[in-house]
């Protein structure tokens, strides 16, 4: 039995705060996206909770920021652990 792996949720974005600190409306970044309105309208108020990636991607390239600053995802944080080494003895 296959078993699917839970999507990770977009807990929030900071498209409007971002959007009001270049001067730019919802509709210029639609227009420059290539993303219908409503659906960036959707995006920005929380109504889309699950994105796809290329669509996180071509917000945050119009943005000119990195897709992790623009998108908050509820998510696992993965830390890297080193491997134990042992001491030979």
């Amino acid at each position: 039995m296959i078993t699917k792996k839970p999507k990770s949720k977009m807990y929030g974005n900071r498209i409007k705060e971002i959007l009001e600190k270049k001067g730019m409306s919802p509709q210029e970044l639609s227009d420059l996206t290539k993303i219908i309105p409503s659906h960036i309208s959707r995006i920005i108020n929380g109504q889309r909770r699950c994105i796809s990636l290329p669509t996180a991607i071509k917000i945050a390239q119009v943005l000119k920021k990195p897709v992790e600053y623009v998108f908050i995802y509820d998510a696992p944080i993965i830390t890297e652990q080193k491997p134990e080494i042992p001491d030979g003895n």
